[in-house]
């Protein structure tokens, strides 16, 4: 039997047992290639599976991780809440302390205060000894300002006369005070007639006195009113009316619900007083600054007698010298008038002797430079 078939490509014989076993052969391995890839697909599906379930649990793990960090923050949150309670009650206990002390230290800083003022009032008084003689210095200019106020004393017109106190008042409140601030009100505007800011030598404003004055035959209770409405307006600590008459219960000066009034020749002084205290309350009222009962506490000293009291102190100190200072101008005036007239002689003399001489001697006497000059008073510099 011939078991052979032919190639239908290569026209070659081939055994027929052998072509069964080629396509035999090329039949299971195509089944086992599709096996191969069934295999693969299910495998890769087993695995995606067992992939996605992995990455679900670590997913889970991570999730109830994230969790866990959260419940741990809350409680670490609640834990800092607690403590920033803690730290605040603590602030508050160390506030009070603090305020506490601060009493402690105020009080002792208002005892060192009192020793301070009276070492400024020793200091005071020995200020106003040395500026007696400075005032030497100033002799020829007061005597100008005397001649000058006698000018003026003799006019007239009363609201001329006004003008003029109220003039020499600024002029001296100007001069005596260079650092305040001296501000006329105008004239046909409803208030006072002058306005002193008080400044301490740093520049820093301690309050305002506001000034009234009147040259009038009889004293008016109706001034008290208006002034205090005016003072009001203008925000200022103390009132001053200067009058020509006074109330008969005021000898030179006084108070008079809550106004001081005084006569002219106490004005100056009573500036003084009235400024060194104002200037005093306000580093008083700077050492007590958040105090609720500062403004009761200063406005108790103003109306006070201790303020009164240190207001007369002052002014009796300053009395005493003006009238040691009037003496002394008097002196010097006496003095002056008779080296004047001693002068006066002398220049006399001398112009006689002159013209003796050139009555003998005729124009051929040289001419003395100058002389001429001393017939009229005047100097050559």
């Amino acid at each position: 039997m011939n078991d052979q078939i032919i190639c239908p490509h290569c026209k070659k014989p081939i055994p027929l047992s052998e072509a069964l076993s080629h396509q035999i052969q090329e039949k299971y391995q195509r089944f086992y290639r599709q096996r191969l890839a069934e295999e693969k697909l299910k495998l890769e599906k087993d695995l995606k599976e067992e992939l996605t379930k992995k990455i679900k649990n670590e997913m889970a793990i991570q999730f109830k991780d994230k969790t866990n960090q959260v419940e741990e923050l809350k409680q670490q949150n609640q834990s800092l809440q607690k403590q920033l309670l803690e730290l605040n009650r603590l602030i508050r206990q160390l506030r009070s302390e603090n305020e506490r002390k601060k009493l402690e230290l105020e009080k002792k800083l208002m005892e060192e205060e009192e020793k301070i003022r009276l070492e400024e009032k020793r200091r005071i008084n020995e200020e106003y000894r040395l500026k007696i003689l400075e005032k030497d210095k100033q002799m020829e200019d007061m005597r100008k300002q005397i001649e000058e106020l006698k000018r003026k004393s003799e006019l007239t017109s009363q609201q001329l006369q006004g003008e003029v106190l109220e003039l020499e008042l600024e002029k001296q409140l100007s001069e005596e005070f260079p650092n305040d601030e001296i501000r006329p009100v105008a004239k046909g505007v409803s208030g006072a007639d002058l306005l002193q800011i008080v400044k301490n030598e740093s520049g820093r404003k301690c309050g305002t006195i506001i000034w009234e004055l009147k040259r009038t035959k009889n004293w008016s209770d109706g001034w008290i009113n208006k002034l205090k409405q005016d003072q009001r307006q203008e925000k200022a600590e103390l009132a001053v009316i200067i009058s020509q008459s006074l109330p008969p219960e005021i000898k030179n000066f006084g108070q008079i619900n809550n106004v001081w009034v005084g006569n002219f020749e106490s004005a100056l002084g009573l500036a003084i007083a009235l400024r060194q205290n104002l200037i005093n309350l306000s580093s008083i009222k700077l050492s007590m600054v958040g105090k609720q009962e500062k403004k009761e506490i200063l406005w108790n000293y103003l109306t006070g007698i201790e303020f009164k009291q240190r207001v007369e102190a002052i002014y009796e100190a300053y009395n005493q010298l003006q009238e040691d200072l009037e003496t002394e101008r008097r002196w010097f005036t006496k003095k002056w008038a008779k080296q004047e007239k001693n002068i006066r002689l002398v220049v006399d003399n001398i112009l006689g002797m002159h013209g003796d001489l050139q009555g003998i001697v005729g124009k051929t006497l040289l001419e003395i430079k100058n002389l001429n000059l001393l017939s009229s008073g005047k100097k050559e510099e």
